[in-house]
């Protein structure tokens, strides 16, 4: 009797054929790149939407920024046009005092003046009349006109007024004396050329003088910053 042939079946053996198409093993080899890849992607999304975000949320706090910048110049406008009126009021007041500055920066105290005047009398002389005037530009007129052939009297001190002084005598008055106590007057700038004596014994003598002043005949009442205030502060801090 012959042995009957047994077929054996091997569990686990090694395949010998691969029946999978390339097109399957290629696109299990390219799952890890496409992985990638969506993440990739998946990351550049994400950025792009916190920039977006970002961005967003940039331009909203600007517009408020912005839109509160406006209602704060819109509040300071409406304060200045309630305040408009007030502010021509004081600009108007300024302006005054400005011009009560300009205006009253040469005034002379005249009746101070003609006090010293009749201070200054020698013995024997009467005051007949006073005339006292005060000649901004007299300093440019004398500057200008003394350059030319025709120029006023070089002898005629700089000044800003002068005041023309009558007097009688009934004996012969003692001028020099007269000039050299009206030396002492405030803003005096000196004596203008000529003084003049008339008259004779039987009628009695009459003299004209015209005294010069200067600057210092300015009272200055309504000046800022009187002139030594300063320095009188600063002297009396020194000692």
């Amino acid at each position: 009797m012959s042995k009957q042939q047994v077929n054996e079946l091997r569990l686990g053996a090694v395949p010998r054929a691969d029946l999978l198409p390339i097109s399957a093993r290629e696109a299990i080899r390219r799952r890890p790149i496409v992985r990638r890849l969506i993440a990739g992607v998946i990351g550049v999304a994400a950025v792009t939407v916190l920039g977006i975000a970002g961005a967003t949320v940039y331009d909203i706090t600007a517009q408020v920024q912005l839109q509160a910048e406006r209602d704060r110049s819109e509040t300071l406008l409406a304060q200045q046009l309630e305040f408009a009126e007030a502010k021509a009021l004081s600009d108007g007041v300024a302006e005054g005092e400005t011009a009560r500055v300009g205006v009253m920066a040469t005034e002379v105290d005249w009746l101070d003046l003609y006090s010293e005047i009749r201070a200054s009398l020698p013995t024997g002389i009467i005051l007949d009349s006073v005339d006292g005037t005060v000649l901004e530009s007299i300093v440019e007129e004398d500057a200008s006109e003394g350059s030319g052939e025709d120029g006023e009297d070089p002898l005629r001190q700089e000044s800003v007024g002068s005041i023309v002084i009558t007097a009688t005598s009934a004996t012969v008055p003692d001028v020099q004396a007269w000039l050299d106590a009206l030396a002492s007057l405030t803003g005096f700038a000196g004596i203008a050329p000529p003084t003049t004596v008339t008259g004779s014994p039987d009628t009695g003598y009459t003299v004209s003088i015209e005294v010069l002043i200067n600057e210092g005949a300015y009272i200055e009442r309504f000046s800022e910053e009187p002139d030594g205030a300063d320095a009188g502060t600063t002297d009396e801090g020194d000692n």
